[in-house]
């Protein structure tokens, strides 16, 4: 598979979807002095492939795209494209407060070799949804590349309304939506409205409606957790798709737990736990803040004690 294929993998309703499956959303690792980590970038390609993941996305809320420099970003991208040659498809982050902006940026994705790009609706400014409508259509016919809208109105402050979304999939447009919202009502409306349209994919961006979301006919999750725990959240996916329910459920049970050893918070604890499984080091972007080091240790006993007690191991659930 080359690294702008796409992948066609079927449902939970059985019917064949791009980009379906578990996509993790992957932090960006960097070093004590803010740069990114290549070697790291290479040894979290392989855990996560490793689990089984369907494909990366990079450069999203969780890749702390909005806190580095182009030349990070630049980085990131060619790490990862290098690390993943070609095995599954990368999913690049190019969303911008504006539409040449976000335009340029799918473009060098393009480029640069990504399968798709997942773009934020404009922010900073209030927009109409008529606005919305206009910088997708132009950031999809600019930019060169599929187009999975990201809908995260807690940050963007800017919703993309399900007839918004719908309109642009019928079209064409999109080819598929991250929805992190945290609204399932909103998820269940854009699965109704899209069970006819082979080509788009309904993708939970929160791990907890991961069940439900399959039960219902989603597609599957760019998964947060699937950074740390890949094989359980591919699990999990793969459990729903094929109906097997309790299964799907003792899995869910099973990503809570590692959720509870891993502690709250998001990229911070993301990345310390990565850093206990010996993947990358903790350190965040400006001004996000890295744990300190007795949280960090703190964190490593919980994450190791989890991996002895076989909650990392899919087969055991």
């Amino acid at each position: 598979m080359s690294a702008t294929s796409v992948m066609d993998a079927p449902s939970a309703t059985g019917a064949k979807r791009r980009f379906a499956g578990i996509m993790p959303p992957l932090v960006t690792p960097l070093t004590a002095d803010g740069e990114v980590d290549e070697a790291a970038v290479g040894r979290f390609v392989e855990h996560v492939l490793g689990g089984g993941v369907h494909g990366v996305v990079i450069l999203g809320s969780s890749g702390e795209a909005a806190l580095l420099t182009p030349a990070q970003r630049r980085r990131m991208v060619e790490s990862t494209l290098a690390a993943v040659n070609g095995r599954v498809p990368v999913v690049v982050g190019t969303g911008e407060p504006g539409t040449a902006l976000a335009a340029e940026s799918t473009r060098a994705a393009r480029d640069a070799g990504a399968a798709a790009a997942i773009v934020v609706p404009p922010f900073y400014y209030q927009l109409d949804q008529e606005a919305v409508k206009r910088h997708y259509r132009t950031v999809r016919e600019r930019g060169g590349l599929p187009v999975l809208a990201y809908h995260i109105p807690g940050l963007t402050k800017v919703p993309i309304e399900p007839e918004t979304l719908l309109a642009l999939a019928e079209e064409g447009t999109l080819t598929g939506v991250k929805d992190s919202a945290g609204n399932f009502a909103y998820f269940q409306r854009v699965v109704d409205g899209t069970r006819h349209l082979p080509d788009f994919t309904a993708l939970q961006g929160s791990d907890g409606f991961l069940f439900a979301g399959m039960a219902y006919g989603g597609d599957g999750a760019i998964s947060v957790m699937s950074q740390v725990a890949p094989a359980v959240m591919v699990a999990l996916h793969e459990a729903g798709r094929a109906g097997d329910w309790a299964r799907a459920r003792r899995l869910h049970d099973r990503y809570g737990k590692i959720g509870k050893a891993m502690g709250p918070g998001w990229i911070p604890a993301v990345k310390g736990a990565l850093a206990a499984l010996g993947v990358m080091s903790p350190y965040v972007a400006a001004p996000n803040a890295t744990w300190e080091d007795t949280k960090l240790a703190a964190q490593r006993v919980r994450v190791l004690e989890a991996q002895r007690a076989g909650l990392f191991d899919p087969r055991t659930a």
